[in-house]
């Protein structure tokens, strides 16, 4: 089955043992074996129980596989554990006291469900995943991703190179917590209550899955293709009737404060049908190369195979394929993210059940030593944020959650969503704000300043946006050339793409979300920021990462994500492909789950989700309303977030890393104190 490659990625040399099965931990551990970690997988005698399907091979690929009476010895050996709940942690603990640990239960270690085992389906339905994703008719929408499976095992993976660095940095060995509900969190992370709105949800939309925004939704064009359209600023929805010949419409006074103004019943009414009749006159290519002409935001509307067929996931080299000795020719989706200085190891096929058993217990295996819990991990380093919209903020949000300094810069006018909507506050909690206009020599003086105490820059700039303002990759490292700089261009290395917008329904379009969903009927509109929520987990992954590999290498480097590569990431078992494989699901009108064993009933006005696990309740408040999300302290509340008042929003989602983070900051409300302590 070939041998595993061990000269690539920052985790040479650290032993990972594996307990888990299923998605989120193995997809975890997954990461760090693509960095180089020995990642030894301990299974049952009759295998992990997710081995038949074909997310196995992926989630489970650069491993061993090892199947024992007794682990105590092997555990002694581990750099890193990933157990599946609180007693494994526990026991772990007592064998490997110097080693950092990562507990994964689907329901948390409290409330009622407490490391009961459960499925990704019960979790998507108690988190609201379910009920907020917008419909024909009421009621809930099963979701046919495993989003909240992704999102923990995305966090997972983030929480272990966390506690990696941590003892490194600190010394301490660490004990952290990844729910799946943490998982459910992480994807909806600019989820929020505030007085002002009615503590449930509406799970249903009148007009259908496209959803209540008119300029934010799909459209059908003459030729019965799809295209998406994305104008969430006023300016981009100028463009937008620009395009279509109807600047008229910003003077009609029954559409006023476009473009979200119109989500109320009356507008929306109104403008909808006009612009649906708009966009059948002509075919869809038309319609995009027109849109495009004036920068609107817009994409086709593609299946999963039209997406791996085009330039886009070419130019990207999204899927490489391999040999496995059974199924044949093997493809499945890359490492969503480069680092420079320490690329992802070759793929090599996941292991058959215990393969490695004998040449493990041969090995001989010096695990490094760690004390105590400690701190938050990058408690010590500094993060620039240059970042504006939702992606890069939300970058930077993770690592002060992680207990990393970080200083907001705005421009004078402010990052274009400040005012948009409470879920800003979300995206930027936990960090010091300030305003600088970069064009301004002073102001630009002063970033290098703060750059030449910083660990790390985030940046989301327009293609030669940087440059124009001195923040380039040259001009930084000028200031600090051990700097961590993350580039997370929407397209990635799509250069023909380097100046259109992108935004999370974009690439949704893309990438075969929406068609998937939909089934046969129409697209629908994920109302989970899938793109938006998990790209700034995997670059804060990719940070902590380089930030280990510069502490025990002293190396430095670019970290580069983007959304497109996150669109294989969040698909990542549906992307898996060899000979026979069975059909991924796809959804349809209000769809309600696969079949009558597994799907969403209503009896007595409550509505519930039913599998082999059991029935689980549907949460109609969301996740900062899921009871289960409270008891296991996931959400936190800020009674003056700036601009909204008291909001309850989503706060620590890695148990044992830190507290919840504070809220975001008013515009420039710490320049003061920045520019004392900078000079």
């Amino acid at each position: 089955m070939g041998e595993l490659v061990t000269g690539f990625g920052a985790y040479k040399g650290i032993r990972v043992i594996e307990l888990t099965e299923g998605i989120a931990g193995p997809y975890a551990a997954r990461f760090l074996a693509d960095q180089g970690a020995d990642v030894i997988k301990i299974e049952p005698a009759d295998g992990d129980s997710y081995r038949s399907e074909p997310g196995f091979q992926v989630f489970n690929r650069n491993k061993r596989s090892v199947t024992l009476d007794d682990d105590s010895q092997l555990l002694k050996t581990a750099d890193l554990v990933i157990v599946s709940n609180r007693d494994e942690a526990d026991r772990v603990r007592s064998l490997t006291p110097g080693a950092v640990i990562v507990s994964m239960p689907t329901w948390g270690s409290a409330g009622a469900m407490a490391e009961r085992r459960g499925s990704w389906q019960q979790v998507a339905a108690a988190t609201g995943i379910g009920w907020n994703q917008v419909s024909w008719t009421e009621g809930p929408v099963h979701v046919v991703l495993p989003l909240a499976a992704y999102g923990a095992g995305m966090l997972g993976a983030l929480a272990a190179a966390s506690g990696l660095y941590a003892r490194e940095a600190h010394g301490s060995a660490p004990t952290y917590e990844v729910s799946e509900l943490a998982g459910s969190g992480v994807m909806q992370i600019g989820d929020f209550w505030s007085p002002e709105i009615p503590e449930e949800r509406d799970g249903a939309s009148p007009l259908g899955p496209a959803g209540r925004a008119p300029a934010y939704r799909p459209f059908k064009a003459a030729d019965d293709k799809w295209l998406f359209v994305a104008c969430g600023t006023y300016r981009f929805y100028c463009s937008m009737l620009e395009a279509i010949d109807r600047l008229d419409l910003l003077e009609d006074p029954r559409l006023p404060n476009p473009p979200w103004g119109l989500i109320e019943p009356d507008p929306l009414a109104h403008i909808t049908p006009i612009l649906e009749e708009v966009f059948e006159r002509r075919d869809r290519s038309q319609w995009i190369k027109t849109l495009r002409a004036h920068d609107v935001p817009c994409q086709p509307i593609q299946t999963r195979e039209e997406f791996l067929a085009s330039d886009l996931a070419a130019r990207n080299q999204l899927i490489e394929s391999i040999h496995h000795p059974e199924l044949g020719e093997l493809s499945m989706p890359i490492q969503p993210l480069h680092l420079d200085a320490c690329p992802a190891a070759p793929m090599v096929p996941a292991p058959s059940i215990g393969q490695h058993t004998d040449e493990v217990l041969k090995e001989r295996h010096q695990p490094g030593s760690g004390a105590g819990q400690g701190g938050p991990p990058l408690a010590g380093t500094l993060a620039v944020d240059l970042a504006s919209f939702i992606a890069g903020p939300v970058i930077t949000r993770h690592l002060a959650m992680l207990g990393s300094d970080v200083v907001k810069v705005e421009p004078p006018d402010a990052d274009p969503f400040r005012s948009f909507s409470p879920m800003f506050n979300g995206w930027n909690q936990g960090k010091k704000g300030i305003t600088l206009d970069l064009k301004d020599s002073s102001d630009r003086e002063f970033l290098y300043k703060m750059v030449s105490s910083a660990d790390v820059v985030v940046e989301n700039f327009r293609p030669g946006v940087a440059e124009r303002l001195g923040c380039s990759a040259e001009e930084l490292r000028k200031v600090r050339d051990d700097l961590v700089l993350v580039k997370s261009p929407g397209y990635g290395s799509d250069e023909s793409r380097a100046h259109q917008p992108a935004f999370d329904p974009l690439l949704q379009a893309l990438g075969g979300m929406m068609a998937t969903q939909g089934g046969d009927g129409e697209p629908v509109f994920l109302t989970v920021p899938v793109h938006d929520a998990a790209t700034p987990v995997i670059a804060a992954f990719g940070v902590v990462t380089a930030l280990y590999h510069r502490l025990t290498k002293g190396k430095t480097q670019t970290v580069h994500t983007s959304l497109v590569q996150t669109t294989t990431a969040a698909q990542a078992a549906e992307f898996v492909d060899y000979a026979n494989r069975p059909i991924p699901e796809s959804g349809g009108f209000d769809y309600k789950g696969p079949d009558v064993n597994h799907q969403y009933v209503q009896e007595n006005d409550q509505w519930f989700w039913i599998d082999d696990q059991g029935r689980t309740p549907v949460e109609t408040k969301g996740f900062v309303g899921s009871p289960l999300a409270i008891a296991n302290d996931l959400v936190c509340e800020h009674p003056d977030s700036p601009g909204w008042g008291p909001l309850r929003q989503v706060g620590q989602l890695i148990k044992g890393a830190g507290p919840h983070p504070s809220r975001a900051p008013h515009l420039n409300e710490h320049e003061l104190e920045l520019k004392r302590h900078f000079g």
